[in-house]
C-alpha cells in the first residue's frame, strides 16, 4: 500500500511540474494573407495571450516586413497601453513601454527597432498599476499599419523573438513564447488593380439603379 501511494505522489509531482513548466506565452499575428494596390495600406494585429504565466517582467516581439514592398506608417498604428494579466481582481499588470506609447499612452504607437527600416518592436514590461483591465485571457497588444510602396508582387510578415532587441523575460529567467500568423500581402499589377477597382465601381452603379 505505501509503495502503491508513493508512486501516486510521484505521479503527482511529476505531472505538476510538467504542468507548471509548459507554461508560455501565445502571440499571434491577424489580419494577413491581404491584397492591396500600390497607394493602398495594410493593417495587421499583435494579440497576446499569457496563458497564465506569471512574472513577466519584459516581452518584445519583433514583427518583419518587407520593406521593399511595405512602410510602416507609425502615426496610424496604435498600441494598447496596459492590460491585467494576472487574474481578475488581481496580480499582474503588462504596460506598453516607452517605445510602444507608454502609459498612459502618448497617442503614439510601436517604433520601428532603432537602425532598421523592417521591423517593429512590440514592447511591453511589466507594471504597479492601481486599476486595469479585466483578464480575458488574451488582448490586443497592437495593430500595425503598412503603406503599399512596391508596384506588384508579394511582400512577407511575419512575428519574431529572435532578431536583436527581442526578448521573453520572467522573474526566474528567460521565457519562451509561441508565435503563430505569417502571411503575404498581394501587390497586384497597376492594370489588375485598376480593372478591380472599375468592376467594384460598377457594381456600385448597378446596385444604385436596383434601389
Amino acid at each position: 500500500m505505501r509503495i502503491f501511494i508513493g508512486k501516486l505522489l510521484v505521479a503527482g509531482a511529476l505531472f505538476f511540474f510538467s504542468a507548471s513548466t509548459a507554461s508560455a506565452l501565445a502571440v499571434s499575428l491577424g489580419g494577413l494573407d491581404a491584397t492591396a494596390a500600390p497607394g493602398g495600406t495594410v493593417s495587421v494585429t499583435v494579440t497576446i495571450d499569457t496563458e497564465a504565466t506569471t512574472g513577466i517582467v519584459l516581452l518584445s516581439v519583433g514583427v518583419l516586413f518587407d520593406d521593399t514592398k511595405l512602410s510602416y506608417d507609425k502615426p496610424a498604428s496604435s498600441a494598447t497601453s496596459y492590460a491585467l494579466y494576472g487574474g481578475r481582481g488581481g496580480g499582474g499588470f503588462l504596460a506598453a513601454s516607452s517605445t510602444c506609447g507608454g502609459y498612459p499612452t502618448d497617442g503614439t504607437a510601436c517604433s520601428l527597432r532603432v537602425g532598421t527600416t523592417n521591423q517593429v518592436n512590440v514592447d511591453y514590461v511589466s507594471a504597479d498599476l492601481s486599476n486595469g483591465t479585466a483578464n480575458t485571457g488574451s488582448f490586443l497588444a497592437a495593430t500595425l499599419v503598412f503603406n503599399v510602396i512596391g508596384s506588384s508582387g508579394t511582400a512577407a510578415i511575419s512575428l519574431t523573438t529572435s532578431s536583436p532587441g527581442n526578448t521573453v523575460t520572467l522573474g526566474s529567467g528567460p521565457g519562451t513564447a509561441t508565435l503563430s500568423g505569417s502571411g503575404i500581402v498581394t501587390i497586384p499589377e497597376p492594370t489588375t488593380a485598376l480593372l478591380i477597382g472599375l468592376g467594384l465601381a460598377g457594381l456600385g452603379v448597378a446596385g444604385r439603379r436596383r434601389a
